[in-house]
């Protein structure tokens, strides 16, 4: 009996619900996703948040909480039919809302892999780095599309920032589902006033952050992993999004650690 219970228990999760961040949505993850199920045997789900990608449509709340119960109500059809808890893979503004989403459903939530996040407990320039001012105020402010874009993905990747056809999946992403400035500014808007809550109960989760992120520091990820005593795995080179710098690297992250 006690080994039956042991083995329940240490079950490998097999539904995982994926997150993206600031203006992203499920087709920035590219492949990465498809590479999980392949490698990992996952079944992933990836859900955007309101306002952008198949809701872009839809004005994005001004808090976390709000964002998060949207993102809740919108759950795929086997996973809301199903008791048996999913996990979580949150990069960077997506993190906050799967730590508000441990806070208010754990029973939903078997782990969460945290990816490049913060919140607002962490100083304002780790937050938002003082070298990633310029490029974040291209992205905002920029005059056309493939401007914005090409921003963007100066601020968010080391690897591929120069990438002409990265640069043009995301103008066909961003053309297909435009994204607007006032969402845009809603979600840094959500993104300043959330703060961790004071304590989380229940088992470890993990964090992931690379020290090279010209955008968030990973001071940031630093700060979760001592409040809440929870392990943190760092990349040494790769930029804010993960994913997209090195997805090899992170999915054996994921074998050792999901």
């Amino acid at each position: 009996m006690a080994n039956h219970i042991q083995s329940t228990i240490e079950a490998p999760i097999k539904d995982w619900v994926f997150l993206r961040g600031l203006s992203r949505e499920h087709a920035h993850w590219g492949d990465f996703l498809s590479r999980c199920e392949a490698e990992l045997d996952w079944n992933c789900h990836a859900i955007d948040l309101p306002g952008f990608g198949s809701e872009y449509q839809r004005q994005s709340p001004r808090n976390i909480s709000a964002i998060r119960r949207d993102v809740q109500t919108r759950l795929p059809h086997p996973l809301q039919n199903s008791t048996k808890p999913f996990g979580i893979i949150a990069l960077s503004l997506g993190g906050m809302v799967a730590l508000d989403w441990l806070a208010n459903s754990p029973e939903q939530i078997a782990k969460i892999i945290f990816i490049n996040t913060s919140t607002g407990d962490c100083p304002l320039f780790q937050r938002l780095q003082i070298k990633s001012l310029g490029p974040a105020l291209g992205a905002l402010l920029a005059p056309s599309l493939i401007k914005r874009e090409r921003a963007a993905l100066a601020m968010v990747s080391n690897c591929h920032s120069n990438d002409p056809e990265l640069l043009k999946d995301w103008c066909q992403i961003s053309t297909a589902r435009p994204i607007t400035k006032t969402n845009v500014l809603r979600q840094l808007f959500a993104a300043a006033r959330y703060r961790a809550p004071a304590t989380i109960s229940g088992a470890p989760q993990l964090l992931i952050s690379s020290r090279a992120d010209r955008m968030v520091s990973y001071h940031c990820s630093e700060c979760l992993a001592a409040k809440y005593r929870w392990p943190l795995v760092l990349h040494n080179s790769a930029g804010h999004d993960l994913p997209i710098d090195d997805p090899t690297w992170l999915i054996e992250v994921f074998k050792r650690n999901a």
